[in-house]
């Protein structure tokens, strides 16, 4: 088996999350922090190609009545840039609707600075797309 990434991207900041190689756990891994969307892309290719990834999991940025919003729009259009100078991957969209606030939950022991400083939202929140996705392919649902 491979490892998975997931990421939850947002324009400032991309949290990062991979898998171990049985894809049994979702581990947090780095938050790019960059305004600069070549960079960003650059990162990520390292990474997938660090740890020979085939399958990343991106947080889709859902309305609440379940359109897509100008951000699931930008996230699209960001993956296709990933997909034109990496083409041997699978892309995977997940619902990511509240999986900041999940994170910020599970976050809740620690001082908001810190949390802020560390960028510890986004990668927890990549987690948890990863985790969502791992549960729906345990039950067939992927």
């Amino acid at each position: 088996m491979q490892k998975i990434l997931a990421l939850d991207v947002g324009k400032k900041k991309i949290g990062i999350a991979i898998t171990d190689l049985l894809q049994i756990t979702a581990q947090p891994h780095s938050t790019i922090r960059s305004k600069n969307l070549e960079e960003q892309i650059d990162k990520i290719i390292a990474i997938i190609d660090e740890n020979s990834i085939k399958t990343v999991v991106v947080g889709l940025p859902k309305n609440m009545n379940d359109s897509e919003g100008d951000q699931a729009s930008w996230t699209k259009t960001f993956v296709e840039r990933i997909l034109a100078k990496k083409q041997d991957i699978e892309i995977v969209y997940i619902d990511e609707r509240l999986t900041s606030k999940m994170a910020l939950s599970s976050l809740k022991h620690m001082n908001m600075k810190k949390i802020k400083e560390k960028g510890l939202i986004d990668t927890v929140a990549a987690v948890n797309i990863l985790e969502t996705y791992l549960k729906r392919k345990e039950n067939g649902i992927i």
